[in-house]
């Protein structure tokens, strides 16, 4: 007896433009009628709550207390770095400054007294116009960076772009700020005759007379152990043959920038006088806590200064002036408790679509449905929604209980963010946990369609999302950062609490709730992620059998 190849049935109909909110009723019908996985969603909403306040209630900042002596307070009360040499006058009134820097090369001096070259992108000279020399005082300046070209920069945590390209004697870059009342304007030229408009920025308040003039500065390293980080450096060769104490678990090591200026001019109602250096803050870069071993000594802060040949004008400073970044975000710490509602939406996303395999209950589905495509994308709108809901509950309602207990725990504002839910921040951290819910939840629910097993399912989306954490940990810091950028764990950016500047250079580490990318790029990630499985999904499904 032969037999022969068995067709599945599929219906001739095509589903019209009516028949999609007909899926959509259909699959929520689907979602609220069974009673355990509403409970189960409910039960999300309420684990991402009581995990995130758990986490704040064991969290203790006390210790951190004064442990930032050096860090300023910025005009909008955030947390700064300022520190620079500065050489300048004082203008009084409206005026204008104008300097050629003619190049920039950034140090790192080594405790045998070496100063070998090393590439600092973030090392910059330039001009500014400073409320006072206070650190933290309102400011704009247009500088010369070693690897993004001109910029302008206002009141540390404002960043625009000017001329592309580094710095040279074959390539100058003009620079030049001007002042009407409480209006500075930036401009830069590569010839001094035809000049660019970069910004024009407001700064409130600016007292009458003002210090102005030329400065250099360059940010610190890492050492830890006895290692140079060299994230976003280049330090090969730099520290070849290097000896280091190891008897200290972290600090800073200071890079020295120096930068050649001439054509430097300066015009106002009162402006003159001879030109003055002097140290803006604290030279950073010192060691916390440094012991030298035996025949090893600790490295030393650079010291700044200028030398004036006639027009010319050489000038190195150490330092940075952007906001402070710390390496520790208890908010975004506490936020990992959204985890154990993480791990319930991707179970429910799975199983929205595993159970009408495991029963049966599919080739109904689709028999009603023959548009395969379309079930699958009605079944990843209604998860999504109700996970995002769900989410969006659960944290509005975590944030703020959490906000209260960091404060009390001693976590300071200023040098450690800790957001209320009226904040912008605030609002991005509860928004954003619930879009990384829900869209985690739509990838469980494609890989769910492609391996037609709860069990895989969920764990192959467990591990996507939860092992690059574990890397990002355990890796060397290149490594950790590359995978944090390409994996969908980008997207637990959206749930860190240090907002992220393009200009400051940061070690981040998943644990403390630092990630490499932006958080709405790393939410991109996640989404791509997510859209790539459900095309394959869709794929797979039209070429399989129910």
């Amino acid at each position: 007896m032969s037999t022969g190849t068995v067709t599945p049935y599929r219906s001739g109909q095509q589903p019209g433009r009516d028949d999609f909110p007909h899926l959509l009723r259909s699959e929520w019908t689907k979602f609220r009628t069974v009673r355990g996985w509403v409970i189960a969603m409910a039960a999300a909403a309420l684990l991402t709550g009581l995990a995130v306040v758990a986490l704040a209630g064991v969290s203790n900042g006390r210790q951190n207390a004064g442990a930032h002596p050096t860090v300023a307070t910025g005009p909008g009360g955030e947390a700064v770095t300022d520190h620079f040499y500065f050489v300048h006058q004082t203008l009084d009134g409206n005026g204008s400054i104008t300097a050629r820097v003619t190049s920039l090369h950034t140090e790192l001096p080594l405790p045998d007294g070496s100063t070998p070259h090393i590439a600092v992108p973030w090392a910059k000279a330039g001009i500014i116009i400073k409320a006072s020399t206070k650190p933290g005082s309102p400011y704009a300046a247009v500088m010369a960076t070693a690897s993004h070209g001109v910029r302008m920069q206002y009141d540390y945590t404002h960043d625009t772009a000017g001329l592309p390209g580094a710095v040279s004697a074959a390539s100058p870059r003009w620079l030049r700020l001007t002042r009407s009342g409480d209006t500075i304007t930036g401009y830069d030229s590569t010839d001094g005759i035809h000049w660019d408009k970069i910004g024009t920025v407001s700064l409130t308040g600016l007292p009458s007379t003002v210090p102005v003039g030329l400065f250099a500065t360059s940010p610190s390293l890492l050492l830890t152990n006895g290692t140079l980080h060299c994230h976003g450096v280049t330090c090969s060769g730099a520290m070849s043959g290097q000896t280091f104490a190891r008897n200290t678990p972290a600090f800073s090591y200071s890079t020295q920038a120096s930068a050649a200026f001439d054509h430097v001019s300066l015009h106002g109602e009162r402006a003159g006088g001879a030109w003055r250096g002097s140290q803006v803050g604290f030279p950073t870069g010192v060691p916390f806590r440094c012991t030298p071993s035996p025949g090893h000594s600790c490295p030393k802060a650079p010291t700044g200064g200028f030398k004036q040949t006639g027009g010319t004008f050489t000038v190195a400073g150490s330092g940075d002036i952007a906001p402070y970044v710390t390496g520790i975000d208890p908010l975004g710490t506490v936020l990992k408790g959204s985890l154990a509602g993480l791990l319930a939406v991707i179970t429910l996303g799975a199983l929205f679509i595993t159970a009408e395999y495991r029963r049966g209950l599919i080739r109904t589905t689709f028999a009603a449905s023959p548009g395969r495509g379309l079930v699958l994308a009605a079944k990843a709108i209604v998860i999504g929604s109700v996970t995002f809901v769900a989410g969006l509950a659960g944290a509005a309602v975590a944030l703020p209980i959490a906000e209260r207990k960091l404060h009390s725990s001693g976590w300071e504002s200023s040098v450690f963010p800790v957001w209320s839910l009226t904040s912008w921040h605030g609002l991005q951290i509860v928004v954003g946990t619930a879009g990384l819910l829900a869209v985690s939840a739509i990838l469980a629910l494609s890989v769910g369609a492609m391996l037609r097993r709860s069990a895989a399912a969920i764990t192959a989306v467990v591990v996507l999302l939860l092992f690059p954490l574990i890397l990002g940990a355990i890796l060397p810091q290149d490594y950790a950062d590359w995978v944090l950028r390409l994996t969908p764990a980008a997207a637990f950016g959206l749930q860190q609490g240090i907002p992220h500047y393009s200009q400051v250079t940061s070690i981040c580490q998943p644990l403390n709730g630092c990630y490499p990318l932006a958080p709405w790029d790393g939410f991109a990630v996640l989404c791509v992620w997510s859209a790539a499985a459900l095309g394959i999904a869709v794929y797979l499904l039209r070429r399989r059998d129910a």
